[in-house]
Order: structure tokens, then sequence, then C-alpha cells
């Protein structure tokens, strides 16, 4: 497959919310710029809602369509595409949740921004479809704990407005150079749906490639409507293993020892007031990613270590630099949580 390489390739996966999918799509083909072609891959949903797709893509010029018989989850399903993008002349491919309204000028800021810098990884301004005046996501940061979270999540949509570096982009609306994808990979088959995005944006920080926030490029994003329908027990216990499974991979060793009894104590200190405090949800969470973590995800961390081989580019101290402190966030998700009684991400299942 040979398509231009100015025209940008856009990644949409439909999973069961043709409306959604719809919308999305609107959103695009109206918008200021054309040059792009969408890749639409249907991950197996249901029959209904593959026949409302398909009736509304018919006569849609600038996009292929693709049918998977099984739902391979998200990073199964990109990584297929993956495979056949990189060997087109395409410089660039973007990301892009179904769930999502791009903005009129946002694919037009985005080819410019390639035309003219040529980033490693781009980040969209996510904005709360629902709450416009509240940030999704602008990227992700890191803390020292080794969670890799929303950076700007919650905050007013006003802030943000310059360039801003961060540890990688939120799959919902990122942009990858090609380049970079042929040099460290693809997502990690580790993970099926949700934080391939971070490993992969970190895994990238480490190859010494600048990841940023391109502010004038907004998506609206209604807020995980598609992870809403497999979001249960099984799925927030993964995202659990999937932090440490991420910290343990990539994370030099040097960085680890000095981590490891702030670590330590951290989880000991949510373990007990789990306790005291009685939440049980979390706490299940939490004894069930231990007893995964010393059973078998410390050798399976390990034995990906080794095979991915990664070259680490960037000094080790400025990596630490680029850490946030885990005690401010945890003091706030304390007033939340515990005094407050709000539930929290892993509560919600």
């Amino acid at each position: 497959m040979t398509i231009q390489k100015n025209i940008l390739p856009i990644v949409i996966l439909n999973w069961n919310g043709s409306e959604d999918t719809i919308e999305c799509l609107i959103s695009l083909f109206d918008g200021s710029d054309q040059g792009f072609h969408v890749h639409l891959i249907d991950n197996n949903s249901e029959i209904e809602d593959k026949k409302k797709l398909k009736t509304f893509i018919s006569e849609k010029e600038r996009l292929t369509f693709y049918e998977n018989e099984e739902n391979l989850g998200f990073t199964k399903a990109h990584n297929k595409i993956f495979e056949l993008l990189i060997e087109t002349d395409h410089s660039h491919i973007m990301l892009l949740n179904n769930d999502t309204i791009v903005e009129q000028d946002c694919i037009k800021l985005i080819r410019e921004e390639i035309a003219g810098n040529d980033p490693d990884m781009l980040s969209c301004k996510m904005i709360n479809y629902w709450e416009r005046h509240l940030i999704d996501n602008v990227g992700h940061k890191m803390l020292s704990s080794g969670e890799i979270i929303p950076l700007g999540h919650n905050e007013s949509s006003s802030l943000y407005s310059e360039k801003i570096n961060n540890i990688g982009a939120c799959g919902g609306a990122a942009i990858y150079s090609v380049k970079m994808l042929k040099d460290i990979g693809f997502f990690d088959p580790f993970f099926e749906t949700g934080y391939e995005d971070a490993e992969f944006g970190l895994r990238a920080i480490l190859s010494n490639y600048r990841s940023y926030l391109l502010p004038e490029a907004i998506v609206h994003h209604k807020l995980g409507r598609s992870i809403k329908k497999i979001f249960d027990f099984k799925y927030s216990l993964q995202i659990q293993k999937s932090i440490f499974y991420t910290y343990l991979k990539l994370i030099p060793k040097r960085i680890l020892i000095i981590h490891l009894i702030p670590f330590i104590f951290r989880f000991v200190a949510i373990l007990m007031t789990d306790i005291l405090f009685w939440r049980p949800k979390y706490l299940r969470i939490q004894l069930s990613s231990l007893n995964w973590l010393i059973s078998k995800g410390f050798n399976t961390s390990i034995m990906s270590r080794r095979e991915v081989k990664l070259e680490i580019r960037i000094n080790k101290w400025k990596l630490l630099g680029m850490q946030n402190f885990f005690l401010k966030r945890d003091l706030t998700n304390f007033k939340r949580y515990i005094l407050q009684r709000e539930r929290s991400y892993f509560e919600k299942y």
C-alpha cells in the first residue's frame, strides 16, 4: 500500500458504539482540513452496530474499513494496523478514540506541526465532552510510585495553552512518528485494553524521543464510554498489574533501588488505610495484585525486560527529575476517597 506521505492516517477502533463512531467521523470529515485517510477497525461489534456503521461509511472516500472476526482488544487491533501502515510512505500515524469529537481546525493544526517540526510524539488537548470547562488530559505524567497518570485531568480547560513536554500521549488522541515506531516497536502485547499507551510513552522517553502537547489541537472526549463496557474487577486488577509490570520492565535499576523503600512504605500504608477505613473493593485489588506480583508478575516483568533489551538513551538522573513525588497526590486522594468518601477509579467496578 503506497499513499502520499503528506496524508495523515487516522486509526479509529469501533467497539459496539456505532453512534459515537459516526459522530466522531462526522467531526473529522466536516473539519477544515481534508488531508487525512481514516483506517476504521470494527473490533467484532454487534451486528446492528456494524450495519449502522457500514451504511454511514458506504459513500465515504478516504476511509478504509477493516473487520476483525473477534474482539482483539485495543493493543492487538492497533498493532495489526501499525504493521500495515509503517510499510507505507507515511511519516506519522494518528490514533483517535471512537468516543471523541475533533474541533474544526484540529487535523489542520496537527498536519502543520508535522510538516514544520517532525515531532516524535504529539498529544492533543483532550477536553471533557460533558463538562467543557474541564480537561480530560494533555498527555501523561509519571509519579515516583511508578504510576503513569493523566496530566491536567479535571483542571480548568483554560490552562495548558502552550506547548509542554510530557511522558507520552494518551492513546485516545495521539500522534506517533513512524520512525519512532520502527525503532522501539509497537504496543506491548502484555496489555489488552488500558495502559498500553502509558508503557509505550515511557519506552519512547527512555529511548530519548520527545513527547509534547500541541495545545491548539483540541479533541473533546466522552470519558471512557468504550471502557465502561468492559470495566469490572478483572479490568481494574489488570490496570494495577500493568503499573507494576511497566515499572519493573522499564525503569533503570538505580532508580528502582532509590524508590524501593518509599514504594514499600507507601504500599503498606495504603493497605492499612483500606483496612482501617474499610475500602473492600480497593483492598481486594491491592491484595490480588500483590499476590500476582509475588507469584508470577515479578518474573514476567524481568523476562520482558531482558527480551526487550531497551537501549536507555536518556540520562537516568534526568528521568528521576521528570517523576513527580507521590505524596502530594496521595494526600489529595486521602481527602477525596477517605474523608469525603468518593469512589476511586479502582472502586468503580
